[in-house]
Protein backbone atom coordinates (compact mmCIF):
# COMPACT_ATOMS: atom_id res chain seq x y z
CA UNK A 1 0.00 0.00 0.00
CA UNK A 2 2.43 2.70 1.09
CA UNK A 3 4.53 1.97 -2.39
CA UNK A 4 1.39 2.33 -4.64
CA UNK A 5 0.86 5.36 -2.17
CA UNK A 6 4.13 6.88 -3.13
CA UNK A 7 3.81 5.66 -6.89
CA UNK A 8 0.76 7.65 -6.78
CA UNK A 9 2.15 10.75 -5.70
CA UNK A 10 5.71 10.22 -7.89
CA UNK A 11 3.04 10.53 -10.92
CA UNK A 12 1.00 13.35 -9.40
CA UNK A 13 4.09 15.45 -9.04
CA UNK A 14 5.59 14.34 -12.58
CA UNK A 15 1.58 15.62 -14.08
CA UNK A 16 1.96 18.86 -11.76
CA UNK A 17 5.58 19.29 -13.27
CA UNK A 18 4.48 18.89 -16.84
CA UNK A 19 1.84 21.60 -16.44
CA UNK A 20 3.57 24.00 -14.66
CA UNK A 21 6.00 23.48 -17.35
CA UNK A 22 3.49 24.16 -19.95
CA UNK A 23 2.38 26.86 -18.52
CA UNK A 24 5.55 28.88 -17.98
CA UNK A 25 6.36 28.19 -21.53
CA UNK A 26 3.29 29.73 -22.63
CA UNK A 27 3.67 32.71 -20.54
CA UNK A 28 7.19 33.41 -22.32
CA UNK A 29 5.74 32.51 -25.26
CA UNK A 30 2.70 34.76 -25.33
CA UNK A 31 4.75 38.02 -25.10
CA UNK A 32 6.66 36.97 -27.85
CA UNK A 33 3.43 37.49 -30.19
CA UNK A 34 1.97 40.48 -28.84
CA UNK A 35 5.53 42.13 -29.04
CA UNK A 36 5.32 41.17 -32.68
CA UNK A 37 1.64 42.68 -32.77
CA UNK A 38 2.99 45.66 -31.18
CA UNK A 39 6.57 46.10 -33.55
CA UNK A 40 3.66 46.53 -36.37
CA UNK A 41 1.21 48.64 -34.75
CA UNK A 42 4.54 50.88 -34.55
CA UNK A 43 6.02 50.22 -37.90
CA UNK A 44 2.53 51.63 -39.71
CA UNK A 45 2.22 54.59 -37.04
CA UNK A 46 5.88 54.90 -37.98
CA UNK A 47 5.51 54.91 -41.88
CA UNK A 48 2.80 57.90 -41.75
CA UNK A 49 4.59 59.84 -39.49
CA UNK A 50 2.80 59.72 -36.07
CA UNK A 51 5.58 58.10 -34.50
CA UNK A 52 9.67 58.58 -34.26
CA UNK A 53 11.56 55.69 -35.98
CA UNK A 54 13.20 55.27 -32.78
CA UNK A 55 9.91 54.38 -30.95
CA UNK A 56 9.50 51.38 -32.51
CA UNK A 57 10.73 49.05 -30.24
CA UNK A 58 8.00 46.19 -29.13
CA UNK A 59 6.62 48.01 -26.05
CA UNK A 60 3.66 49.69 -26.17
CA UNK A 61 4.06 52.24 -23.64
CA UNK A 62 3.40 55.93 -23.60
CA UNK A 63 5.14 57.25 -27.00
CA UNK A 64 2.76 54.66 -28.90
CA UNK A 65 -0.36 55.45 -26.95
CA UNK A 66 0.21 58.97 -28.07
CA UNK A 67 0.81 58.15 -31.19
CA UNK A 68 -2.07 56.03 -31.30
CA UNK A 69 -4.35 59.03 -30.14
CA UNK A 70 -2.75 61.33 -32.43
CA UNK A 71 -3.65 58.88 -35.28
CA UNK A 72 -7.36 57.96 -33.81
CA UNK A 73 -8.01 62.22 -33.19
CA UNK A 74 -7.52 62.15 -36.73
CA UNK A 75 -9.60 59.87 -38.31
CA UNK A 76 -12.43 60.38 -36.12
CA UNK A 77 -12.21 57.85 -34.09
CA UNK A 78 -12.49 57.44 -30.07
CA UNK A 79 -9.06 59.04 -29.00
CA UNK A 80 -8.35 56.45 -26.12
CA UNK A 81 -4.85 55.67 -27.17
CA UNK A 82 -6.12 51.74 -27.20
CA UNK A 83 -5.30 49.75 -30.57
CA UNK A 84 -8.49 48.09 -31.12
CA UNK A 85 -10.34 46.54 -33.78
CA UNK A 86 -11.36 49.83 -35.34
CA UNK A 87 -8.28 51.56 -34.94
CA UNK A 88 -6.38 48.97 -36.66
CA UNK A 89 -8.78 48.88 -39.51
CA UNK A 90 -8.86 52.73 -39.92
CA UNK A 91 -4.86 52.34 -39.84
CA UNK A 92 -4.33 49.46 -42.03
CA UNK A 93 -6.69 51.28 -44.70
CA UNK A 94 -4.47 54.48 -44.29
CA UNK A 95 -1.48 52.46 -45.06
CA UNK A 96 -3.14 51.08 -47.96
CA UNK A 97 -4.41 54.33 -49.11
CA UNK A 98 -0.20 55.18 -49.10
CA UNK A 99 0.42 51.85 -50.58
CA UNK A 100 -1.41 52.33 -53.77
CA UNK A 101 0.16 56.16 -54.36
CA UNK A 102 3.01 55.01 -54.14
CA UNK A 103 2.11 51.90 -56.66
CA UNK A 104 3.14 49.21 -54.37
CA UNK A 105 0.78 46.30 -53.27
CA UNK A 106 -1.69 47.39 -50.63
CA UNK A 107 -1.38 44.99 -47.54
CA UNK A 108 -1.75 47.56 -44.86
CA UNK A 109 1.89 47.01 -43.54
CA UNK A 110 4.57 49.32 -43.89
CA UNK A 111 7.19 47.11 -44.39
CA UNK A 112 10.71 47.57 -46.13
CA UNK A 113 9.05 47.51 -49.75
CA UNK A 114 6.63 50.31 -49.05
CA UNK A 115 9.31 52.36 -46.76
CA UNK A 116 11.25 51.80 -50.74
CA UNK A 117 8.42 52.72 -52.72
CA UNK A 118 7.45 55.57 -50.80
CA UNK A 119 10.99 57.09 -50.78
CA UNK A 120 11.10 56.36 -54.98
CA UNK A 121 7.89 58.22 -54.97
CA UNK A 122 9.05 61.09 -53.17
CA UNK A 123 12.43 61.51 -54.82
CA UNK A 124 10.31 61.23 -58.08
CA UNK A 125 8.16 64.11 -57.00
CA UNK A 126 10.77 66.59 -56.03
CA UNK A 127 10.30 65.85 -51.77
CA UNK A 128 13.01 64.49 -49.13
CA UNK A 129 12.89 61.27 -49.98
CA UNK A 130 13.39 59.39 -45.98
CA UNK A 131 10.33 56.70 -46.91
CA UNK A 132 8.02 58.24 -44.24
CA UNK A 133 4.38 59.09 -45.71
CA UNK A 134 4.30 62.29 -43.31
CA UNK A 135 1.63 65.27 -43.92
CA UNK A 136 3.71 66.79 -47.08
CA UNK A 137 3.63 63.40 -48.64
CA UNK A 138 0.02 62.15 -48.06
CA UNK A 139 -0.90 65.89 -49.22
CA UNK A 140 1.11 65.19 -52.43
CA UNK A 141 -0.14 61.82 -53.08
CA UNK A 142 -3.67 63.54 -52.19
CA UNK A 143 -4.27 60.57 -49.22
CA UNK A 144 -6.04 62.50 -47.07
CA UNK A 145 -4.62 62.61 -43.62
CA UNK A 146 -7.35 63.52 -41.40
CA UNK A 147 -11.31 63.39 -41.34
CA UNK A 148 -11.02 67.64 -41.78
CA UNK A 149 -8.96 67.20 -44.78
CA UNK A 150 -11.02 65.05 -46.26
CA UNK A 151 -14.30 66.82 -45.83
CA UNK A 152 -12.13 70.23 -47.54
CA UNK A 153 -11.39 68.02 -50.22
CA UNK A 154 -15.09 67.00 -51.18
CA UNK A 155 -16.22 71.12 -50.22
CA UNK A 156 -14.31 71.74 -53.54
CA UNK A 157 -15.93 68.79 -55.39
CA UNK A 158 -19.26 69.83 -54.59
CA UNK A 159 -18.58 73.08 -55.76
CA UNK A 160 -18.37 74.94 -52.72
CA UNK A 161 -15.48 77.17 -51.60
CA UNK A 162 -13.37 75.82 -48.31
CA UNK A 163 -12.88 79.55 -46.86
CA UNK A 164 -16.64 80.16 -47.34
CA UNK A 165 -18.20 76.89 -45.76
CA UNK A 166 -15.59 74.44 -44.17
CA UNK A 167 -16.21 76.63 -41.27
CA UNK A 168 -20.04 75.90 -41.35
CA UNK A 169 -19.44 72.61 -41.42
CA UNK A 170 -17.07 72.11 -38.95
CA UNK A 171 -19.44 73.66 -36.76
CA UNK A 172 -22.11 71.59 -37.70
CA UNK A 173 -20.29 68.22 -37.32
CA UNK A 174 -18.54 69.05 -34.11
CA UNK A 175 -21.94 69.79 -32.70
CA UNK A 176 -24.07 66.73 -34.29
CA UNK A 177 -20.87 64.11 -33.92
CA UNK A 178 -17.82 65.85 -32.78
CA UNK A 179 -16.24 63.97 -36.32
CA UNK A 180 -16.57 60.68 -35.04
CA UNK A 181 -17.28 57.83 -37.67
CA UNK A 182 -19.12 55.76 -34.96
CA UNK A 183 -20.75 58.44 -33.42
CA UNK A 184 -23.86 56.76 -32.67
CA UNK A 185 -27.17 59.18 -31.00
CA UNK A 186 -28.76 57.22 -28.16
CA UNK A 187 -32.56 58.63 -28.70
CA UNK A 188 -32.82 58.31 -32.16
CA UNK A 189 -30.18 56.20 -33.57
CA UNK A 190 -28.69 58.45 -35.84
CA UNK A 191 -24.88 57.45 -37.23
CA UNK A 192 -21.71 58.31 -38.02
CA UNK A 193 -20.13 61.71 -39.03
CA UNK A 194 -23.08 62.85 -40.41
CA UNK A 195 -25.55 61.96 -38.35
CA UNK A 196 -27.57 60.04 -40.81
CA UNK A 197 -31.00 58.74 -39.47
CA UNK A 198 -31.68 55.77 -40.53
CA UNK A 199 -28.05 55.10 -40.98
CA UNK A 200 -28.74 52.79 -43.95
CA UNK A 201 -29.24 55.69 -46.22
CA UNK A 202 -25.41 56.24 -46.29
CA UNK A 203 -24.71 53.23 -48.40
CA UNK A 204 -25.75 55.08 -51.05
CA UNK A 205 -22.46 56.49 -50.63
CA UNK A 206 -20.28 53.48 -50.51
CA UNK A 207 -20.79 49.69 -48.87
CA UNK A 208 -18.36 50.54 -46.65
CA UNK A 209 -20.27 53.36 -45.32
CA UNK A 210 -20.25 52.18 -41.51
CA UNK A 211 -16.37 52.38 -40.82
CA UNK A 212 -15.04 54.96 -43.80
CA UNK A 213 -15.24 58.22 -42.52
CA UNK A 214 -15.11 59.37 -46.37
CA UNK A 215 -18.11 57.54 -47.66
CA UNK A 216 -19.85 59.56 -44.33
CA UNK A 217 -18.58 62.44 -45.41
CA UNK A 218 -19.11 62.01 -48.94
CA UNK A 219 -23.01 61.00 -48.12
CA UNK A 220 -23.21 64.16 -45.63
CA UNK A 221 -22.55 66.58 -48.26
CA UNK A 222 -24.60 65.41 -50.74
CA UNK A 223 -27.02 65.13 -48.45
CA UNK A 224 -26.70 68.87 -47.24
CA UNK A 225 -26.68 69.64 -50.97
CA UNK A 226 -29.99 68.44 -51.84
CA UNK A 227 -31.92 69.89 -48.98
CA UNK A 228 -30.30 72.90 -48.01
CA UNK A 229 -27.44 74.07 -50.78
CA UNK A 230 -24.39 74.18 -48.53
CA UNK A 231 -23.27 73.56 -45.54
CA UNK A 232 -23.57 77.41 -44.12
CA UNK A 233 -27.52 77.22 -44.88
CA UNK A 234 -27.58 73.91 -42.97
CA UNK A 235 -25.90 75.32 -40.39
CA UNK A 236 -28.47 78.14 -39.71
CA UNK A 237 -31.55 75.69 -40.41
CA UNK A 238 -29.58 73.52 -37.31
CA UNK A 239 -29.41 76.72 -34.71
CA UNK A 240 -32.62 77.90 -35.89
CA UNK A 241 -34.57 74.65 -34.39
CA UNK A 242 -34.91 73.93 -31.23
CA UNK A 243 -34.05 70.54 -30.46
CA UNK A 244 -31.80 70.92 -32.87
CA UNK A 245 -31.52 68.42 -35.98
CA UNK A 246 -30.59 69.26 -40.02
Amino acid sequence: MITKLKRRRTIALAVTAFASAVLVGFALAAPAQAVDDTIWIQRNLAGIGYLASSGVDGSYGPQTRAAVRGFQHDNGLAEDGAYGSRTELALHNKVKEVQRAAGTPADGQYGGNTHAAVSAWQANHGLANDGVAGTNTMARMHVARTVWITAQWKIGEHGWSVSGQFGCLNELWNHESNWKVYATNPSSGAYGVPQSLPPGKMAAAGPDWRTNPATQIQWGLDYIKGRYSDPCHAWAFWQAQSPHWY
